[in-house]
């Protein structure tokens, strides 16, 4: 039995990390240390300054440099479960980072989806995580068909979050 989670786990981390990179999101940890303007001021306080949208596009590209290197982390990773675990809760960080962000007024509907996205990523990782602790085939079969939906919600959104960012730019 615990084969077979580590096998789920390790499934759902390579779904994660392939679904990020086919939607191209992007984003960093960088954008919400206050780097460049991102999520906490000195004093710890949610920060309301919009990033610059040069600001905002590195924000971008470094989320998705962060995605492929967890991508690359998550296939050493397979052999070990703690190590797989990490993995995803390094992706939520990364995730979360970004949904903090203030993009400037022109990536504003790019990233309302883009968070939504990267929101449902992070439900995704929290049902691979609750998979693995459950033994209940019927609750199991639950959380496979709530994980394939959330993958689904993520990739779509992101997609559709890249698009839009792509037309805001210019590209």
């Amino acid at each position: 039995m615990k084969k077979n989670m580590t096998k789920r786990l390790l499934a759902a981390l390579l779904a994660a990390a392939l679904a990020l990179s086919l939607a191209a999101c992007g984003g960093g940890n960088n954008a919400g240390t206050g780097d460049n303007g991102g999520a906490t001021g000195e004093s710890g306080e949610a920060a309301s300054t919009a990033l610059t949208e040069e600001e905002y596009q590195q924000a971008v590209e470094d989320l998705s440099t962060e995605m492929s290197e967890i991508q690359n982390s998550a296939s050493t990773a397979v052999t070990d479960p703690e190590s797989a675990k990490q993995v995803l809760e390094d992706m939520k960080a990364s995730l979360n980072d970004f949904i903090a962000i203030t993009p400037p007024e022109a990536y504003a509907e790019a990233h309302t989806k883009i968070q939504s996205g990267c929101q449902s990523l992070i439900e995704f990782i929290d049902t691979v995580s609750a998979m693995t602790e459950e033994t209940d085939q019927t609750k199991l079969s639950e959380l496979t068909t709530k994980m394939g939906e959330q993958l689904q919600t993520a990739m779509t959104d992101m997609a559709e979050g890249a698009s839009l960012l792509q037309a805001a730019s210019g590209s």
